[in-house]
């Protein structure tokens, strides 16, 4: 309120003090006693009303801050991210209320009771909020108060969002107020979805969403008791992850794991326990399963992995598994057995089942890569047909060796894009570079099989007598002689078989070709063996 206004509220009652002083001073000589009390009352009247003013000074400059404040703790509230109310014994909300309680609850609550709010429709818990707020400011000891309040759930569900509560017990010290109950609401649903994933994460496999090891080792203690017996535990093995991983990269290996992965809990019950072990080993808790309920498990793992279309390779699992039947065997050693059994699987199968995937690779090869499989087998005809004019030679390799190394040879462009294979015009230098890369793809496949002596030639297949091939410039008779006799037979079937990227050129060109190429592409003395007896070869 401005000094102005204060004055006009004075105005009226200052002009008569006014003017009853002046009065007296110009009437002297009015009966002493009379005047006396006139000028005694009027200077108590004036007095009265300079006190009062101050007053009402006093009383606006409070006010204005009190008003201050008000505004600053209401703005403080308001952007504090939390919802505060207050309700007394009729449990109706307060009217004076945070804006962040209009976003949780959806609407204006002054009035409302408090107890509904809280419950969501939920009459049963309505009833229980209702009696326990009912009893609090009944009670007249602070610490029975105290308890009660503690009765009171933390965390409420209201539609999609959870809610935090914390209550405060404002008791009033001012004589006829209302004890109060400050509640304050803190939508903690972010942060509980991000404490969910933590935990989530902590117990789950982020690649597969399995169970982790910590998980497992946490739950076996629990499992080892006479409920859960017979017990039986499943140590399965992924073949072929890093053969895959080598040659198609680690994201084409995620997704036979997470494959893998779907093939596993597809073959077990609800009540059974799947997580990924390590790196390629998956276990399985079996709870009240005996050693033939075990196998037949085993069997349905093997039967879906083999229903799994190739992508990029077929799921193949080396498994093992061990029972028991009391609790007094620990579940750790019987891990110990699952897993020597699995290992022992493994060795035994390793290379058939590594052989068998790249083997599998070769019908992809075909349609990839626009491998006619007439191919390869005009090469074996051809190859077998060239050893018998290279018999007098004593690096002659043997005839078996020769139809794997042509089952093999391209192997490694699987990993090449289609793109590039099927492209009919000169490759960019990038493109060139990826091109280049297929034969030591081929290599790592025939390594990962054991078959060291083929890798090496795989490797040299693109090599050249003048030094000028890839992928290490090797020339003359540092290249493998496998490689060098089968570049010439690959060579003249190439040229005059139809491709799609390319057409086919006559017997007579394809010869002219090999013979401009000799020494330069290819070893001429094995030019000169093969085109001297072309007739009996291509035969």
């Amino acid at each position: 309120m401005k000094d102005t206004d204060i004055n006009n509220i004075f105005q009226k009652e200052m002009m008569i003090i006014e003017n009853a002083l002046l009065e007296i001073e110009e009437n002297e000589d009015l009966g002493n006693i009379s005047i006396d009390k006139f000028a005694k009352l009027a200077k108590d009247y004036h007095n009265l009303l300079k006190l009062s003013k101050k007053v009402f000074k006093i009383s606006d400059s409070q006010g204005k801050e009190l008003k201050i404040k008000t505004t600053d703790i209401s703005n403080i509230l308001n952007n504090s991210h939390q919802g505060f109310l207050t309700f007394t014994n009729n449990l109706k909300v307060n009217k004076e209320y945070s804006s962040e309680c209009l976003r949780i609850f959806e609407k204006r609550i002054a009035g409302e009771d408090i107890t509904q709010l809280l419950s969501n429709g939920n009459s049963q818990k309505e009833k229980e909020f209702k009696e326990t707020f009912t009893k609090i400011f009944e009670e007249s000891v602070c610490e029975n108060r105290k308890a009660l309040l503690k009765k009171l759930p933390n965390i409420i569900h209201l539609r999609e969002s959870i809610i935090n509560l914390n209550y405060q017990l404002i008791t009033q010290v001012i004589e006829g107020s209302k004890d109060l109950i400050m509640l304050v609401l803190t939508d903690i649903t972010e942060r509980q979805k991000i404490e969910d994933q933590v935990v989530y994460l902590s117990y789950h496999d982020k690649l597969t969403s399995l169970y982790n090891r910590v998980y497992m080792e946490s739950i076996i203690p629990q499992l080892e008791s006479e409920e859960a017996m017979p017990l039986s535990l499943i140590m399965a093995d992924m073949n072929g992850l890093k053969l895959t991983n080598d040659v198609f990269g680690h994201e084409s290996g995620d997704k036979i794991l997470v494959n893998a992965a779907k093939v596993l809990l597809s073959s077990i019950r609800k009540t059974d326990y799947v997580a990924r072990w390590g790196g390629d080993e998956f276990l399985i808790i079996l709870p009240n399963t005996d050693k033939e309920k075990c196998e037949q498990v085993c069997e349905q793992i093997n039967l879906k992995a083999k229903q799994v279309e190739a992508d990029p390779i077929e799921i193949s699992l080396a498994l093992g598994s061990a029972t028991i039947c009391n609790p007094d065997t620990k579940i750790f050693e019987l891990l110990n057995i699952a897993e020597n059994r699995m290992y022992s699987n493994k060795i035994t199968e390793s290379k058939h089942i590594r052989r068998k995937i790249i083997l599998n690779m070769k019908s992809t090869l075909y349609t990839k890569c626009f491998e006619d499989p007439e191919h390869f087998t005009r090469m074996q005809k051809m190859a077998l047909n060239f050893l018998s004019f290279l018999k007098f030679r004593s690096d002659v390799i043997d005839e078996q060796i020769v139809l794997d190394f042509i089952e093999l040879h391209d192997i490694g462009k699987i990993a090449i894009p289609k793109e590039l294979l099927a492209k009919n015009e000169t490759l960019k230098e990038q493109e060139w570079e990826i091109m280049k890369n297929y034969t030591e793809v081929g290599f790592r496949m025939a390594k990962s099989i054991d078959e060291n002596f083929l890798a090496g030639n795989i490797l040299a297949l693109r090599e050249r007598w003048d030094g000028l091939g890839y992928p290490y410039g090797l020339e003359k008779n540092e290249i493998p002689f496998l490689a060098r006799f089968l570049s010439i037979i690959e060579a003249y079937d190439v040229m005059t078989h139809w491709r799609p990227y390319k057409k086919a050129i006559s017997k007579e060109k394809a010869m002219e070709e090999l013979k401009i190429n000799k020494g330069k592409q290819f070893d001429p003395e094995l030019v000169d063996l093969f085109l001297n007896n072309i007739e009996d070869i291509v035969s």
